[in-house]
């Protein structure tokens, strides 16, 4: 798997030990045929290379009007472009060099980030979005010189640098993502530069220490940073990186022609290029983006902690003073610490029963709406067994302090804060949490203990940069915000996530702070940007929440357009990109389709076969005839070592999708793809070269050439053939579309072409399967596909019962019962489970009849109950759910 050194042993061995001019002489006879001699053939390299990227930048800038509206990511790069422009922060899961490209090219072009974004939506004439495009474009176009110099970096063959790049030039799905405002251009060209530069610098090893070993080593360094700072997909880069970097400072360890202390330096070297470097380049992009974005923005508000968009200006903390302490009976808003949750929130609308207890919905959302956010705080005497509200106004003020036992009332509802025994409506191990009680009532299930975490008990609760948890008193669970449970739309509000009792107070989410403060009876003293974080702590802060963001992106509305991995390589389905009804009277629409060019996508299978089956014959030629010389072997270790490092990366950028649980798209395999493409040259000119040495010797080069044009103009051919995936397509769904060849049909696979007109039958077929409700295990049947279109609604749900909200309770209702239990329909009582599960909360037996009865029952202090005491508490409302 060693890359072999081509360079010419004259020129540099006089910095070389004499272990390494012998190992140099050898690698020079063994090679004498891949590097160019004469300056003739010099020339031709230089031609190829200019020819390819001629072709590339003028290809790339066809088309690039088409379609004249959105298309797919363009709606959400061109709103950050706006952003940059505008100079006002938003929230994305993504680093910000690729968007600050986006939007440096937007503002190159005049533009003055007016226009909306939106899905659909055709580009206004004060837009040059042509212009836009077309540096993307070129950006783009950079990726086919780029491949060529990686395989001649790799192979030393012009034949198979050639094929390479006429394979990334005639794709037609790597054109028309390089023609799009989309992070794909630069992060594709960061990719293969990063892995140019791998190569290139492990070339030049027998030139180690000097300039040029040093510029390659840093330039290396710079692209994983840029990498790394355009799309989170490139730690894969930098694995594949950190492993050639580990058998580059294995091969020095183990040469006996040099010392062990000579692998130290070298590790020193790298560390600085390869480790310091990048992660400066990466930090200063952050720097430099929130140097840029100093305004605030209507997105991404609940995204962050109070304490972050505090720092910016045109938020509602400016010119903002708050008291810097609570008393009871303020109004104040609660926002969870754990990035993605949102606010604290309650309405009037009820869970619904088949999911949980029937009572009041407690949420968290990102949207700040002032009426639902608002709780009232007041302080719960145990003792006494009342509430001290505070809203006496001549009556001093009690502060909040650490161990305090407190009552949160929704202000607009007036239901308070509870939780008690029932289950969570979708993360069912834990309590659920919901509002309860008339007027602000409440009783020992709507009491909560205040814990600040590190501060003695007693130490007054602080706004905005001080966390806290709620303890609940009787159940002994902790409040907890999950943003990886998002709530069904059906039933709660569009973007609402679950909160929850959880008995675990270390689970991410049980964190809370104040993100607003009205305490009438307090000095209003605290400018809320004090409270502000800094530059690192807002680098900080925004990774956690791109980590979070990236883990919680599944939107169940893209599954239409997503993809397996294992559907990328045998090209099982296209991937929709846009589409626009351009006549209403005949629903004729203008498609932006996303589909590799199907005669490179199966060559490059073909060849990552042949390659396997190559290595395989080779290693029984080495074992069956071991010591035999042959120039035929030698030829095919040499294809299989420049081979192999090419495949590492393929794999190092395609397998790990096979781990991943987000939603992924056919484009994820782009990376990869580019690589094949690579592998595909690197094979196919060994192939012609065999196939050429079979023939006569006066007219090898002649059919050697032959075979190498026929394949090019074959690309070239099939590049024209499926141009129009690369542009656009018009037509109406299930009509013949003249601008596609018929032909296409035999390439079906999957679901390629039933959008398009072709296999009608099959579509009806498929549209006859009744789907009553969505399940996460539909995917995996062999039967069913995530492009099928289905006769009925997905996730519906018949039959819903009405809801009814449960009674209020208050603090003279001491008496657990379980009452409540009868009829519930999502506890199924006759499990046996579920009622050792209710015996361990009550304490006792339990028999569900007509009259519900219990051996013994434990109060709130511990105390057991006898059966009659319970008895007498008969008629009370539901405080034995817990």
């Amino acid at each position: 798997m060693a890359l072999t050194i081509k360079g010419e042993v004259s020129d540099d061995s006089e910095i070389c030990s004499e272990g390494e001019k012998e190992f140099l002489m050898l690698k020079k006879r063994k090679n004498k045929k891949k590097r160019p001699k004469s300056p003739q053939e010099s020339h031709h390299w230089w031609y190829a290379l200019a020819v390819v990227t001629l072709l590339a930048v003028a290809s790339r800038q066809i088309g690039l009007d088409k379609p004249s509206g959105t298309v797919w990511d363009e709606v959400h790069f061109g709103t950050f472009a706006n952003h940059y422009i505008n100079r006002t922060f938003y929230h994305d899961v993504h680093p910000p060099l690729g968007k600050m490209m986006i939007a440096g090219a937007a503002w190159l072009t005049g533009y003055n980030a007016t226009f909306d974004f939106s899905v659909g939506k055709e580009y206004t004439p004060d837009i040059n979005y042509i212009g836009i495009r077309g540096m993307m474009a070129l950006l783009g176009a950079m990726l086919v010189p780029l491949s060529f110099l990686v395989v001649w970096e790799a192979s030393f063959s012009l034949n198979a640098s050639i094929i390479a790049s006429v394979c990334v030039l005639c794709d037609t799905f790597v054109h028309r993502l390089n023609t799009l405002l989309l992070l794909d251009p630069p992060l594709l060209v960061a990719i293969v530069a990063c892995v140019y530069g791998t190569f290139k610098f492990h070339n030049q090893r027998h030139r180690e220490w000097s300039l040029a070993w040093w510029s390659w080593l840093m330039f290396t360094g710079v692209c994983l940073g840029a990498v790394t700072s355009i799309k989170y997909v490139g730690v894969f880069t930098v694995l594949y990186v950190g492993v050639h970097t580990a058998y580059q400072l294995f091969s020095i360890l183990i040469d006996s022609s040099r010392p062990v202390w000579h692998v130290f330096p070298h590790t020193a070297a790298r560390v600085l290029g390869l480790i310091i470097l990048p992660i400066a380049v990466y930090l200063s992009t952050f720097v430099i983006h929130f140097w840029v974005l100093t305004a605030w923005s209507v997105n991404g508000g609940g995204f962050y902690p109070t304490k972050f968009f505090a720092a910016f200006s045109n938020t509602e903390y400016d010119n903002v003073t708050f008291p810097e302490h609570i008393h009871y009976g303020a109004n104040v808003t609660i926002q969870s610490s754990r990035p993605i949750c949102g606010y604290l929130e309650s309405w009037y609308d009820l869970f619904p029963s088949e999911y949980t207890a029937p009572c009041q919905q407690v949420t968290t959302s990102t949207i700040k709406d002032d009426e639902a956010l608002m709780w009232t705080i007041k302080k719960v005497d145990l003792e006494a067994g009342s509430v001290i509200d505070g809203g006496d106004p001549k009556a001093a003020p009690v502060l909040v302090q650490n161990g305090d036992f407190v009552m949160l009332t929704h202000a607009e509802t007036g239901r308070s804060l509870r939780s008690h025994g029932h289950r969570a409506p979708i993360t069912k191990r834990h309590y659920q949490v919901c509002g309860y009680g008339d007027d602000g009532a409440g009783g020992p299930f709507e009491t909560w203990e205040v814990v600040i975490p590190g501060e003695a008990k007693g130490a007054n609760l602080t706004i905005i940069n001080q966390d806290f948890m709620l303890r609940h008193w009787k159940m002994n669970c902790y409040l907890k915000a999950n943003e990886m449970v998002k709530l069904p739309k059906e039933w709660a509000f569009n973007g609402a996530k679950e909160v929850t009792c959880s008995k675990n107070p270390t689970q991410p989410g049980t964190l809370w702070h104040i993100n607003w403060n009205n305490s009438p009876k307090l000095v209003k003293s605290v400018h809320a940007r004090e409270r502000a974080v800094g530059l690192w702590d807002k680098i900080y802060q925004q990774h956690l929440n791109m980590f979070i963001g990236n883990a919680v992106l599944t939107p169940p509305e893209d599954m239409e357009r997503a993809a397996r991995p294992w559907m990328w390589p045998i090209l099982w389905q296209m991937q929709t990109m846009a589409a626009y009804v351009v006549n209403n009277a005949t629903r004729e629409e203008v498609y932006v389709i996303g589909m590799t060019n199907p005669l490179v996508t199966y060559l490059n299978l073909a060849c990552l076969a042949g390659l396997l089956l190559l290595a395989f014959l080779h290693s029984y030629w080495e074992r069956r005839w071991k010591g035999r010389s042959d120039p035929a072997a030698d030829h095919r270790a040499d294809v299989l070592g420049s081979c192999w490092w090419l495949v590492l990366s393929w794999a190092f950028h395609y397998l790990p999708f096979f781990f991943m649980s987000r939603v992924l798209y056919y484009h994820h395999y782009c990376p990869s793809y580019i690589f094949s493409c690579m592998i595909t040259g690197v094979f196919i000119s060994w192939a012609c070269e065999t196939i050429a040495s079979w023939g006569p010797e006066t007219r090898r080069q002649a059919i050697l050439l032959g075979l190498l044009m026929s394949l090019v103009v074959l690309l070239f051919a099939s590049y024209a053939a499926f141009f129009p995936l690369a542009t656009y397509l018009s037509g109406i769904v299930f009509e013949a579309n003249p601008r596609m060849n018929p032909y296409l049909d035999y390439f079906y696979l999957g679901q390629m072409w039933p959008e398009f007109g072709y296999r009608k039958n099959e579509f009806d077929v498929v549209t006859t399967t009744k789907v009553e409700l969505w399940r996460d295990d539909i995917l995996e049947n062999p039967h069913l596909n995530a492009t099928l279109y289905y006769s009925t609604l997905l996730n519906t749900t018949a039959n819903t019962p009405t809801l009814q909200p449960v009674r209020a309770s208050n603090f003279t209702l001491w008496t657990p019962t379980a009452s409540s239990l009868v009829g519930v329909p999502y506890l199924n009582l006759e499990d046996g489970d579920e009622l050792k599960g209710l015996q361990s909360v009550f304490g006792g037996k339990i028999i569900f009849d007509d009259k519900t009865t219990f051996e013994s029952v434990t109060d709130a202090g511990g105390t057991a109950r006898s059966e009659a005491e319970v008895e007498a508490g008969k008629g009370d409302a539901d405080e034995g759910e817990g």
